[in-house]
């Protein structure tokens, strides 16, 4: 594992605050990843709206969220949604 290969999944509920503890998370891997503060702000937001639509989609008590660096991108995958933003150099 390092900043730019990881992978870690998290299982959140459905329900609002699922969205608010994705975004959290998506904060956390932003720093782990060292991307530019800039974009990684930018990011973090795209998240929050990627796991909105996720979980209002998302059927069950819970969804599954994926957080992934591989291949100069850091990815967030809820349910059938996902957002990614190129690793800094």
């Amino acid at each position: 594992m390092s900043p730019s290969s990881f992978t870690f999944k998290l299982t959140v509920p459905n329900d609002p605050e699922g969205v608010t503890v994705v975004a959290a998370m998506a904060a956390h891997a932003v720093e782990y990843a060292k991307l530019d503060a800039a974009a990684g702000a930018a990011f973090v937001e795209r998240v929050h709206e990627v796991a909105r639509q996720g979980l209002q989609s998302a059927t069950g008590h819970t969804c599954l969220a994926v957080f992934a660096a591989a291949d100069g991108q850091l990815t967030v995958t809820i349910g059938a949604e996902s957002a990614s933003q190129p690793l800094s150099a």
